[in-house]
């Protein structure tokens, strides 16, 4: 029986793969490597020490990751901060969750100073019972470990939540934890993600209900 939902956090609440991209670009050409679009979405969902290494350089001392981790995030911030939207018929969405006395978390890759633009710049966190991010847990995705911590928070367990993603290592990572996946076509065409192992594939949220986790 299905009794909450995890959510992802980026092309999940908010459609902004664009604005990732865009930030990976300009901070592959600060380090003299030209990325292309296809390159970046490749590696969605994973953590930035891992991003780093399949773009930039497999060689990246903790150290360096950890600063051009924090230099692209401090670039995706600075283009997205004026243009914060949430993913059509999302808040409509969580509010039904919360009627239907569904349990709900963020599990997200991102940084918390992300977490905070996002979930609080949107007014998102009274939706939430628990928030999960990255740092929390030793390996990213696709390793289930954030779906199955998340699940853990909020005394469930991990098969008896729904965990929207957009990535293809989230979706794998749902997999793993043995939690069925609703798909966002956000970062990805519906065509892309038919190969994937969703029980369904949306563009938004609009039209979702609670009756259709039940």
């Amino acid at each position: 029986m299905i009794r909450g939902a995890i959510f992802d956090m980026d092309g999940v609440l908010v459609d902004n793969a664009r604005y990732h991209i865009r930030a990976w670009k300009q901070l592959g050409k600060e380090l003299g490597r030209d990325l292309t679009d296809d390159q970046v979405r490749s590696v969605f969902g994973q953590r930035n020490s891992e991003m780093l290494q399949a773009l930039i350089d497999k060689g990246l001392s903790p150290d360096e990751a950890a600063r051009y981790g924090d230099r692209k995030e401090a670039i995706y911030r600075g283009l997205i901060a004026s243009e914060l939207m949430p993913v059509a018929g999302l808040t409509g969405f969580l509010g039904e969750l919360l009627e239907g006395n569904f349990k709900t978390a963020v599990a997200t890759s991102g940084p918390d100073e992300n977490v905070a633009l996002v979930v609080d710049g949107l007014g998102l966190r009274p939706y939430f019972h628990v928030i999960v991010t990255g740092s929390e847990v030793s390996r990213g995705k696709p390793e289930p470990d954030i779906f199955l911590l998340a699940a853990k928070k909020l005394n469930l367990e991990a098969s008896e939540c729904v965990v929207f993603e957009d990535s293809t290592s989230g979706i794998e990572a749902a997999r793993r934890a043995g939690s069925p996946c609703i798909a966002l076509a956000t970062t990805h065409s519906h065509e892309e993600l038919k190969a994937s192992p969703v029980f369904r594939i949306v563009d938004d949220f609009s039209g979702l209900g609670a009756a259709d986790l039940r």
